[in-house]
């Protein structure tokens, strides 16, 4: 069996390989795609009626999977005589401690089931099993993103140089999980898939449509921005995938009834890659900001776009305008938050 470290914290704490890592990422896609399944299945079965479903199954496995990629190798080889902060890899803690909440979840979510009924739509998506199960899985799945956070200290430490391409995968594939699953849960809001700008109507449901946008705004700028937080750069592709786990997933629910609402801002998605990759070598500070603003700008500007020329886009001038301006100072004041502090004389 090969290493699953690489060496030590100067905590004590192993760090793992990024093989390890790289195989805990794709046991994420695995509880992602579950997810997705079973909510399609809620949304297009409405005769279902009992906890043991074959698309329960494809989830639970998913995270029997991940749980057991997250189970330290050592313990697989017989139990450690040193204590548990020396076989437990950096960054793994939470997600094991996840991994043990989604089974209590998973407990609650069949006892919900049995005594209140299988629910459908928006109340699949509040009901309190569900919200523990997202609030576990979310711990599970962003365990990449931290023990490349943790040996990123350790090459530091160490004075070595950090393997940034074989680390960045593990991170990519754990950040495009997270933003999907978070997408999944947010699905009400999602401007994508509902694509509020091509319905003419009251004003509440015009203010509804610039909240969705907002909404959805915020969760992408902050999927980057934990990224970039956590390693201090942002990998090359991480804009382009969040913004595809935010966008095309959700069509499950209806379908991709709107699919160039979906699709197109993947294109403002790779141009807002490659403007945050210029900035973060001509000013690698300022990259915060630059993701804040940019990644709005650019995807709900292409997503406007593709409304246009598939359904038409029935707002104002102002108000579709409106929406680009507002999300882009929004995205960037968010983005202001993640600035380095600057140290002032006197």
């Amino acid at each position: 069996m090969a290493a699953i470290v690489t060496g030590r914290t100067t905590v004590g704490r192993p760090v793992s390989s990024d093989r390890r890592d790289l195989f805990v990422a794709l046991a994420t896609v695995w509880l992602a795609g579950g997810l997705f399944l079973d909510g399609w299945a809620h949304s297009h079965v409405p005769q279902l009626e009992t906890f043991f479903t074959p698309w329960h199954g494809v989830l639970y496995s998913g995270y029997a999977a991940l749980a057991i990629a997250l189970v330290p190798g050592r313990l697989w080889r017989g139990r450690p005589e040193e204590p548990v902060a020396g076989w437990m890899p950096a960054g793994y803690g939470l997600g094991l401690l996840g991994a043990i909440l989604f089974a209590v979840g998973g407990v609650c979510d069949m006892t919900w089931h049995i005594a209140f009924g299988i629910e459908a739509s928006l109340e699949a998506l509040l009901s309190p099993p569900h919200l523990v199960l997202l609030t576990a899985g979310m711990l599970m799945i962003t365990t990449p993103i931290r023990a490349a956070a943790a040996k990123q200290r350790f090459d530091d430490e160490a004075g070595r140089r950090t393997d940034v391409m074989a680390g960045s995968w593990p991170v990519l594939i754990s950040a495009t999980s997270a933003t999907a699953v978070a997408a999944f849960f947010l699905s009400y809001l999602s401007p994508f898939t509902d694509a509020p700008a091509s319905l003419s109507g009251y004003e509440n449901a015009q203010s509804f449509g610039l909240a969705q946008y907002v909404a959805f705004t915020v969760l992408m700028v902050t999927a980057v921005l934990f990224v970039r937080s956590r390693l201090g750069r942002v990998p090359v592709g991480l804009v382009t995938l969040v913004v595809a786990a935010a966008a095309v997933p959700d069509g499950v629910f209806d379908d991709f009834e709107n699919l160039p609402a979906q699709l197109w801002p993947l294109v403002g998605a790779v141009v807002a890659d490659l403007v945050v990759q210029w900035v973060a070598v001509r000013q690698a500070r300022l990259v915060p900001v630059a993701a804040g603003a940019v990644v709005p700008s650019l995807v709900w500007a292409t997503h406007l776009l593709g409304i246009e020329f598939s359904l038409g886009v029935a707002w104002s001038l102002e108000l579709w305008s409106g929406v680009v301006v507002l999300t882009t100072l929004a995205g960037a004041v968010l983005g202001g938050l993640f600035l380095p502090a600057t140290r002032t004389g006197g």
